[in-house]
């Protein structure tokens, strides 16, 4: 499940995704990314019984990963 909105200037990234998604996203197996969300202390939002990475949350932890392949 995930929101995804749009601005005039441009058009944003996903609001929440949940970590399925953010795992697929980013290359991982699900298991393994959660293990990258302890290690990296990516932040989480719990709403119910699931947990969600905020978009933004999740673009800076892409850029801080490539920094540290550059």
């Amino acid at each position: 499940m995930y929101a995804e909105t749009m601005t005039a200037t441009q058009p944003r990234t996903k609001m929440f995704l949940d970590i399925p998604t953010a795992a697929e996203m980013a290359g991982f197996s699900i298991r393994h990314f959660r293990r990258i969300i302890e290690e990296d202390s990516i932040p989480i939002v719990q709403i119910g019984r699931k947990f969600f990475i905020l978009g933004r949350d999740f673009q800076s932890w892409e850029s801080r990963k490539q920094l540290k392949r550059a």
